[in-house]
């Protein structure tokens, strides 16, 4: 079978469970709230980023609008073209173009209104040298617009400036000027356009979330999504509202910091760990030391009540103490009240005991004075009253009958019958149930004992409501032994028994003149008489009081609802 924990394991299991739970909440807070804040500081890197090759472009742009306006401004290579002179208008072009350092056009193609032609004059890309110039002029109803579009010739994304051309001399516009670049894989935009230190991993224009051209600086296969999120420019670019600037940054401080943060927040967590399992050693520690303390003030409180609590920087565990003090101070009274209720219950009980011997013993001694008195008195006048009666019929036999035996018989059956019921009213006396319990009292043989040593025996009877049987069979049993005690011990010569009907119960009252019980005859104190007399008091409910201030003084109050019937008790408790 499993033990039991301790408090103290238990204590600093609460507190590092609490302590794991406050450290997982705070590092997991701390790296999605730090992983959010890193995430939105490359966003709006990658977007300053985005919107720096947005202008980066545009100026490229720029230079090749400048150039193609170089290029149509000369009125020699337009004249060439309007006159159908391809090899003067390609000579005077790679005249012109040797005057620069850089040029920054891949194409220059010229499309004439008048016969429908069209001529790809320049390219130094090899895919775009055998590009008919003839489709980028398709579906196109007319040349005179200006500026950028984006087309889309066999597979390739083209960025093209379109301008019209005129003739200087009369100012007729005579055809259309358009200059252009490709756009995918073009590796001299490309290192135009990128600084190594951006950290680039791809830069593309999209149309939306679809790729129109890639500048791949690894290879044509990287995929877009590859390495982090595409950061947009905000603004379009000259190539149209639709058209921006896409790319996805490398930067190598990112995730320098994402690896800083996660090392941080692992460390920190392993030091917050060791932290939280030394509090969770000291608390637990000081707690169960104050713990122990506790239990071994209870132990000293039990033994002596004297004991008081320590005061400690705790002011729970000062309540605590205070508390088992006053508990172990209650619970000594209450232990010190009981040994006395036991005490006393142990008394009452020996008491009973007393009570139930001399019972036993007075029943025994009842039975063996009936008995005697049965074969003393009873059994001779039996035998008297046979005798006479056989003498009688002796005499009819011989017929000369004389009364004077049957007189004699019939007295003896009288004498037999007066000792009989003299017998039956000292066991039970028939007044209680034929004329109530005053007429008992009065009629009780000790008063004509008490009345034969001149006594003054005064009855105060005032009862007249039906009493309950068994409480008249137990007043006429104690005023039996309360005359008896006077009969035995008082020496005075004067008695008062009194029965009253009161508001709230019945009142008995016996009293006499005699010496009392701190007299000559001090056992009245201890006899059985007055311990049958409380034992029957108590029993009846009743509330007892034997005083002897100038005798003794024995009396009785019982309440309504045990005196009487339940109807005059109801009857008696609500007039009161």
């Amino acid at each position: 079978m499993l033990s039991k924990p301790r408090f103290k394991v238990l204590t600093f299991l609460l507190t590092l469970a609490s302590s794991l739970v406050f450290l997982a909440v705070f590092v997991g807070s701390a790296f999605f709230e730090s992983r959010a804040v890193i995430e939105r500081q490359a966003e709006g890197y990658n977007s300053a980023l985005a919107a720096r090759y947005l202008q980066r472009l545009n100026e490229y742009f720029q230079l090749v609008e400048e150039e193609a306006h170089a290029i149509s401004a000369s009125a020699e290579r337009v004249e060439a073209l309007y006159a159908g002179d391809q090899l003067s208008f390609n000579t005077s072009l790679t005249h012109w173009e040797e005057g620069y350092e850089n040029i920054h056009y891949d194409f220059v193609a010229a499309a004439m209104f008048e016969d429908q032609s069209c001529s790809l004059s320049r390219s130094y890309v090899p895919e775009l040298s055998i590009l008919p110039c003839e489709k980028l002029v398709q579906n196109r109803a007319h040349f005179t617009t200006y500026g950028w579009r984006q087309v889309q010739i066999d597979g390739e994304w083209l960025a093209v400036y379109s301008e019209p051309l005129d003739l200087k001399s009369s100012g007729k516009i005579v055809g259309q000027l358009m200059v252009g670049l490709r756009l995918k894989g073009n590796r001299y935009l490309l290192n135009q356009l990128l600084m190594p230190a951006d950290g680039l991993q791809m830069l593309g224009l999209f149309s939306g979330e679809k790729a129109l051209a890639k500048l791949d600086r690894v290879s044509e296969d990287v995929e877009l999504l590859q390495g982090g999120r595409i950061a947009f420019s905000q603004q379009a670019t000259p190539l149209g509202g639709e058209i921006r600037i896409g790319l996805i940054s490398t930067d190598l401080a990112q995730v320098q910091l994402r690896e800083v943060l996660i090392e941080t927040l692992a460390y920190g967590c392993l030091l917050a760990l060791v932290v939280s399992l030394g509090m969770a050693l000291l608390l637990s520690a000081a707690v169960d030391r104050q713990l122990q303390q506790l239990i071994t003030f209870t132990r000293l409180a039990n033994r002596n009540r004297n004991t008081r609590w320590p005061q400690i920087c705790i002011r729970e565990f000062n309540q605590i103490g205070e508390e088992v003090v006053s508990i172990v101070n209650c619970l000594k009274a209450r232990e010190d009240e009981l040994e006395g209720l036991n005490l006393q219950l142990s008394q009452n009980n020996a008491e009973k005991r007393q009570i139930l011997q001399h019972l036993i013993q007075a029943q025994e001694r009842e039975r063996l004075r009936l008995s005697n008195e049965l074969h003393d008195d009873m059994a001779q006048l039996l035998v008297a009253v046979k005798m006479n009666l056989q003498l009688h019929r002796e005499e009819l036999q011989k017929g000369d009958p004389s009364p004077d035996n049957l007189e004699q018989a019939i007295e003896l059956v009288n004498t037999i019958y007066d000792t009989v019921y003299n017998r039956i009213r000292m066991l039970r006396p028939f007044e209680l149930n034929d004329f109530g319990l005053g007429v008992s009292l009065m009629s009780l043989p000790a008063v004509k004992i008490l009345e034969q040593l001149d006594y003054a025996v005064e009855f105060d009877i005032d009862q007249s409501r039906p009493l309950q049987k068994e409480l008249m069979s137990n007043l006429y049993r104690i005023a039996q032994e309360a005359l008896s005690n006077v009969i035995k011990h008082a020496g005075g010569t004067y008695v008062l028994v009194k029965l009253t009907d009161e508001n709230s119960g019945l009142r008995m009252i016996i009293e006499d003149d005699g010496e009392g019980l701190g007299g000559a005859s001090a056992s009245r104190t201890g006899g059985f008489g007055l311990l049958g007399i409380r034992e029957r008091a108590e029993h009846m409910h009743a509330e007892l009081s034997i005083s002897s201030d100038e005798g003794v003084r024995v009396e009785l109050f019982i309440p309504a609802c045990y005196a009487y019937d339940n109807e005059v008790s109801g009857e008696v408790l609500a007039s009161t």
